[in-house]
């Protein structure tokens, strides 16, 4: 297998052409529309009735709509908008899927459980905040789900005061999502403040649960924290740092994975910010080999170099084609394991294979726990023969299926048009990995799903700081032999920034 570990000078090169893009975009004037787009524009490639299921809206209507909590972040989001969904299906009950997402302004965290395989999803509250339980917190959003190997469900959230004042708490449910109990905190600290949690049941052993996220003094560098439940979620270790790099140097977003054999790895994004220069961008990985009791390393994997805003941010460049108006779009790179194999999988928005115009959705994967890994691909399926800008691709999500197939989701632009307004799609495209057809090879990634029935218009999205805002990650769960259940954001018939879910496949 190519490796790409030592060939940083090459992508630092390219990085650095990276942040020099899209210096002006044409105004065209174009105000915000009013509708979803239906799209007639062109035909995508079409799947049997039989392999799509039906797309359900699931954060209509919004059962705290009537309380505010006064949590205000800055931009344009309602107590009736929705973002950042995740999702997760019971490895015990397959027909049993939950979802959760940030409700209302950041108010409020909104699960909804399905008992028959993503039909019909009844909502619950989480309660973790003063308008869902008697908590103190006005504010809550991150989302993560994980079912431990018995059914028990695990719901990890932020909540806290104001978004520079954050703590991580955990809920647990034993009925599949009917109901929740009372949050466990895992951090008790609001300063330096808690982001980025991501919460991994053992699919080893029930007992065993691990939490991850960044603690950050939001100027100058961030690191990664960690606890783990050896009971089940019933008591939580104290959190311990696991890695803190230097000032001017970020770890963010670290997930646990367990290997088949019950051995961890914990993925992250690395980063670095220094005053006049390019923002580099890797992935880097700890090793644990008792249940997250000790860790080794960390070890950096490779750089990624996705096209920048020009503006030093460090977030990725997409935006608008005609207008510029950008999409909050803070990127992370999105992570798998394949429970049989152990094979890692990785998805992230990466510039090189269009010179640095815009970005597409790269792939790699290991097949030795994070030692090496393969050469990046291009996987998204978006056309080739339309203006560049209309080709950018963001927002990935990855997941495997039980029978090994990859999928991957991914929002692009393919159907805009210079008329006002921008046709937005979700996609699915997949990998059905053999020994003779491995996923390292594009020619082997396809049979690409449109998960949207009809574009919907960005330009009505909801705005959080600086763009237009559909969450910071996205839910992609397997489920049955070789299906996906997809949870995303889109906007509705009612101009909200909502939830939807779609079942591809068995």
């Amino acid at each position: 297998m190519k490796t790409m570990n030592n060939q940083f000078d090459e992508l630092t090169k390219s990085l650095t052409q990276s942040v020099t893009r899209r210096a002006a975009l044409k105004k065209f004037g174009v105000g915000l529309a009013g509708m979803a787009l239906a799209c007639s524009l062109s035909s995508p490639l079409r799947v049997t009735a039989a392999t799509l299921g039906p797309l359900v809206e699931l954060s209509q209507p919004n059962p705290l709509a009537g309380c505010n909590s006064g949590f205000l972040p800055p931009g344009t989001m309602t107590l009736n908008d929705a973002a950042e969904p995740f999702i997760a299906v019971n490895p015990v009950h397959q027909n049993n899927m939950v979802a959760a997402w940030i409700g209302g302004d950041f108010q409020n965290v909104i699960t909804a459980a399905s008992f028959d395989g993503g039909l019909t999803w009844q909502q619950v509250p989480l309660p973790v905040t003063t308008c869902s339980s008697s908590q103190p917190y006005p504010g809550t959003g991150d989302p993560t789900l994980s079912f431990a190997p018995n059914g028990d469900l695990y719901a990890s959230v932020v909540v806290g005061f104001s978004f520079s004042a954050k703590l991580i708490a955990t809920c647990k449910s034993t009925d599949g999502g009917r109901h929740w109990s009372a949050p466990t905190l895992m951090s008790p600290e609001v300063e330096p403040t808690n982001d980025g949690e991501v919460i991994t049941a053992d699919t080893t052993d029930a007992r065993l649960v691990y939490n991850s996220w960044t603690q950050s003094n939001v100027k100058n560098h961030s690191w990664i924290e960690f606890t783990r439940s050896t009971d089940g979620g019933q008591t939580w270790e104290p959190a311990r740092t696991l890695f803190e790099p230097q000032p001017q140097n970020f770890a963010d977003d670290p997930q646990v994975f367990v290997m088949p054999d019950g051995a961890l790895v914990m993925l992250y994004q690395f980063y670095t910010a220094h005053a006049n220069k390019p923002v580099l961008y890797s992935i880097g990985l700890l090793r644990s080999s008792d249940h997250g009791k000790t860790w080794s390393g960390p070890t950096q994997a490779f750089l990624t170099t996705p096209v920048l805003r020009p503006d030093g941010s460090g977030a990725a460049a997409t935006a608008d084609p005609e207008t510029g108006e950008p999409v909050n779009d803070h990127f992370s790179p999105i992570y798998a394991v394949d429970p049989r194999s152990g094979n890692l999988y990785v998805v992230w928005e990466e510039g090189r294979f269009s010179g640095f115009q815009y970005n597409d959705i790269a792939f790699s994967m290991s097949s030795d726990r994070g030692a090496t890994w393969s050469a990046p691909i291009r996987i998204n399926q978006t056309p080739l023969n339309i203006p560049a800008d209309n080709r950018q691709s963001f927002f990935a999500t990855v997941a495997v299926a039980a029978n090994g197939a990859i999928g991957v989701t991914y929002y692009d632009f393919r159907f805009n048009t210079p008329a006002p307004g921008l046709p937005t799609d979700y996609w699915l495209v997949q990998c059905h990995p053999t020994p003779g057809a491995p996923a390292t090879n594009p020619a082997n990634w396809g049979n690409e799903v449109r998960l949207t029935d009809s574009s919907f218009n960005m330009e009505a999205c909801a705005i959080l700081g600086d763009g237009f805002f559909l969450g910071d990650y996205f839910g992609l769960a397997p489920v049955g032999g070789g299906g996906f259940v997809a949870a995303f954001s889109a906007v509705d018939q009612n101009n909200h920034t909502s939830i939807f879910a779609r079942r591809v496949g068995q």
